[in-house]
């Protein structure tokens, strides 16, 4: 990952020997999707990359997969993709990641840094963190997107205890910023909260909700419609609090979601994005062939 990424998290830096994935995505002459570079170290490794989509054209789904059981305390880990012009890439990971308690107080972090290239499509929808008590995570996503292309990312976490003793996780920060390529910033989310916080801030009312997620859209489409469509696929969803609106500058959509448990975060997920990509390409999603998420 480039040393000039723009990072802001509270715990230490990468190194240039964290963990990590480095990977370039190119799209050859029939407009077929391929990997033009790619370096993995411990943990992580790659699945065969595989084509679903009929729609868009020739996009490629990667699955990122950890050896290690999860994320420990005290990592450094450091992901980034460059996705070249025109080309079409679904990221995605296994399954859950389990965010192990981290007895001494020090946190792991992970910085995910991609750029989405003119005219490209790229979807980075990891699945849930799960936070076990003791869980300090600090997370950093950063998304350049140049012109004529469509970026869509989510994130979610939700709270496991193993030994249901209903114990919090530690704490959590998260940053994700969506830029133009010469680094002007189109939005910024940002949030740090402990999980005590978490469990006991919300409103009585709202209490029962054990799960968020975030999902983000920027893209050249209409957002009137964007917003119109995520809000119908929400609306008849049992078990969430969710709301969407409109990005500052019209660069697209975003949407928030409290859910009850990981099923109904899965299907507040699911639902946004299957409209979203319907909207944008006249094309639902295949599934992904994994369980547990898309």
């Amino acid at each position: 990952m480039s040393s000039a990424s723009p990072f802001r998290l509270l715990a230490e830096p990468c190194s240039a020997t964290s963990p990590h994935v480095s990977l370039s995505f190119k799209r050859d002459p029939s407009g077929q999707t391929f990997i033009a570079r790619q370096r993995t170290t411990y943990p992580f490794t790659l699945t065969q990359p595989f084509c679903l989509d009929r729609a868009p054209h020739g996009m490629l789904t990667l699955m990122l997969q950890s050896i290690s059981g999860g994320v420990y305390e005290n990592e450094r880990l450091a992901l980034d993709f460059s996705v070249e012009d025109g080309a079409c890439v679904h990221l995605t990971t296994q399954g859950a990641t389990v965010v192990h308690s981290m007895r001494e107080g020090r946190v792991a972090t992970q910085q995910v840094s991609i750029r989405a290239g003119k005219g490209s499509f790229v979807e980075y929808l990891p699945d849930p963190l799960a936070l076990f008590p003791q869980a300090h995570f600090r997370s950093a996503v950063h998304i350049a997107v140049e012109e004529g292309a469509t970026a869509i990312s989510g994130d979610a976490f939700g709270l496991h205890d193993p030994d249901a003793l209903g114990r919090p996780f530690g704490s959590i920060f998260s940053e994700t910023v969506f830029q133009r390529s010469d680094g002007q910033r189109h939005c910024v989310d940002r949030f740090e909260m402990s999980g005590h916080e978490f469990v006991t801030s919300l409103p009585s009312a709202l209490q029962r909700y054990q799960t968020q997620g975030t999902f983000w859209v920027v893209s050249d489409h209409d957002t009137e419609e964007l917003v119109t469509t995520l809000r119908t696929a929400l609306d008849p969803l049992p078990g969430i609090y969710a709301g969407a609106s409109i990005l500052p500058g019209n660069v697209g959509v975003w949407m928030r979601v409290l859910a009850v448990d990981a099923v109904a975060l899965r299907g507040a997920f699911h639902a946004a994005w299957s409209a979203v990509r319907l909207c944008l390409t006249g094309v639902e999603p295949p599934s992904r062939r994994k369980s547990g998420w898309l």
